[in-house]
């Protein structure tokens, strides 16, 4: 029975999953002069590109004119998206240009986007390490324009598995660059450089109707591999599909000589597109009538999806298909909870001549019973900015006052985002809300304050402008309420 023993003792191996690849230590290098392209803005888009395929480990420098061969060692690939704009003050040291030709000869990777083609006019080697270089009076584009990439070579392991044809939105074309021989780099992928869209302009050969012009390209140096685009103006372009596939691919080549991240499918030779058709939703008849996959929280006929806070019957009253809640029914507390969500109501603030500001009509509706989107008679009636109809309740004021008279039915349109919160219940990225009185915009995407509780799902809440002393009666009236998730 000795094998059986060995056999037990071989199945645990074997259901091990294999091991991760280790990441690739990239180091982002950017900064130097801004001007049409800023670093500032498309730097954090690349690291993010790289870092979000959990490929990448990503370190960046703003200042890479001190390194050396020290500022290199441990890393496997360096990405480029820098521009001295022909300032000596933005030059590197000849230390810090060996440093670089040494790490990738060593065959190490390299990654040079965009506009760094344009860089070191007095570098005759950083030309042979990019291949293809902007250079006085070799470089230009057409004004910036949706353009075809054509794959050149389908079977580089950068480009193996994209479809013939891509689309890239609103981005420059970079064509008539100063080129090394021929032999000494591999096209990818051109576009095909209208000559119209130049509207006679060009102060560089634009001959015939158009020419193709290299795009993505690859080239060997010593034993290092350099990947260059020239995608990516700004930060819209370099956050497309096209660019972040094809640079996080090449990136990934250039560092192991292989690629495994996968295409998506929309852009995958053969592929279905990643995005389904959208769920089919019925709006209602009207504007205020719930579509069809909304969640009713009051139509009119039932009051059972309402407590007060603690839980018992709630307060208010049903008449004439309204909710009626008078001061002192308590807080109107929704059962169905939610975080992010489509919010629809109608209010009515009763006429209260004989008071002013936050004494006359008054409630509020809360979020996750949290947040308060203040509700007030705001018609003539002077109070503290944040604290009138609209606006979230001690946070913003609203935009602009469109309040209807005391009296007269008004409206909320809410769309919440709740905050992104981590394991541990803390704020990743801020709730937002954006509010419409009555159809008009009086929260435009505000940031909204984190306060406990909003990780998690919660309630609709109607407040109850009592518990004080000498609190007016005050009879709120609702109907018509309404959510949708977005989540």
């Amino acid at each position: 029975m000795r094998w059986l023993a060995w056999i037990a003792f071989l199945l645990p191996v074997a259901a091990q999953p294999p091991a991760a690849p280790p990441k690739i230590r990239t180091l982002l290098v950017t900064g130097g002069v801004i001007g049409g392209h800023d670093w500032r803005i498309v730097s954090p888009l690349l690291r993010k590109a790289l870092e979000d395929t959990g490929r990448f480990e990503v370190r960046v420098t703003e200042d890479f004119r001190g390194a050396g061969p020290e500022t290199l060692e441990g890393y496997d690939l360096v990405v480029l998206n820098y521009y001295d704009g022909r300032d000596p003050a933005f030059a590197w040291p000849e230390r810090t240009r060996t440093a670089l030709l040494d790490f990738v000869r060593s065959g190490k990777g390299l990654a040079v986007y965009h506009f760094t083609i344009a860089a070191f006019l007095d570098w005759p080697e950083f030309e042979k390490l990019c291949g293809g270089n902007w250079r006085p009076n070799q470089g230009h584009h057409s004004p910036a324009h949706t353009f075809e990439l054509s794959i050149r070579d389908r079977s580089h392991p950068v480009t193996r598995g994209l479809r013939a044809k891509l689309r890239q939105p609103d981005d420059e074309l970079y064509a008539n660059l100063k080129w090394q021989p021929a032999e000494t780099y591999h096209v990818l992928a051109t576009a095909w450089d209208d000559h119209k869209l130049y509207q006679g302009k060009a102060k560089q050969p634009t001959p015939g109707d158009g020419l193709d012009h290299p795009i993505l390209w690859t080239l060997q140096y010593g034993n290092g591999r350099v990947f260059v685009t020239a995608l990516g103006h700004d930060g819209p372009a370099v956050k497309t599909p096209v660019f972040v596939t094809t640079f996080t691919r090449g990136a990934e080549w250039a560092a192991t000589g292989e690629v495994t991240l996968p295409i998506p499918p929309e852009l995958a030779e053969g592929g279905k597109p990643s995005r389904p058709e959208p769920k089919a939703v019925t709006p209602g008849k009207t504007d205020a009538d719930p579509p069809s996959d909304a969640v009713v929280l009051f139509d009119g006929t039932s009051l059972d999806g309402w407590t007060r806070p603690d839980g018992s019957p709630t307060g208010c009253r049903i008449e004439n298909r309204e909710m009626v809640c008078r001061t002192g029914s308590g807080d109107a507390v929704s059962r169905a909870q939610f975080r992010s969500a489509q919010i629809h109501l109608e209010f009515l603030v009763p006429d209260m001549p004989d008071q002013q500001g936050q004494l006359k009509g008054n409630s509020g509706v809360y979020l996750q019973k949290i947040t308060e989107i203040q509700i007030l008679d705001g018609y003539r009636n002077p109070t503290y900015a944040t604290g009138t109809v609209g606006a979230v309740y001690g946070q913003h004021p609203p935009l602009v006052n469109a309040a209807r008279r005391p009296g007269e039915w008004s409206s909320y349109d809410i769309i919440y985002h709740a905050p992104v919160c981590n394991a541990r219940g803390q704020e990743v990225q801020p709730g937002t809300v954006t509010v419409f009185l009555n159809g008009v915009l009086v929260q435009d995407n505000a940031p909204l304050r984190f306060q406990r509780g909003m990780c998690e799902p919660g309630p609709l809440l109607l407040q109850d402008h009592s518990g004080f002393p000498g609190a007016p009666d005050t009879t709120m009236r609702f109907r018509n309420i309404w959510y949708r998730p977005l989540e």
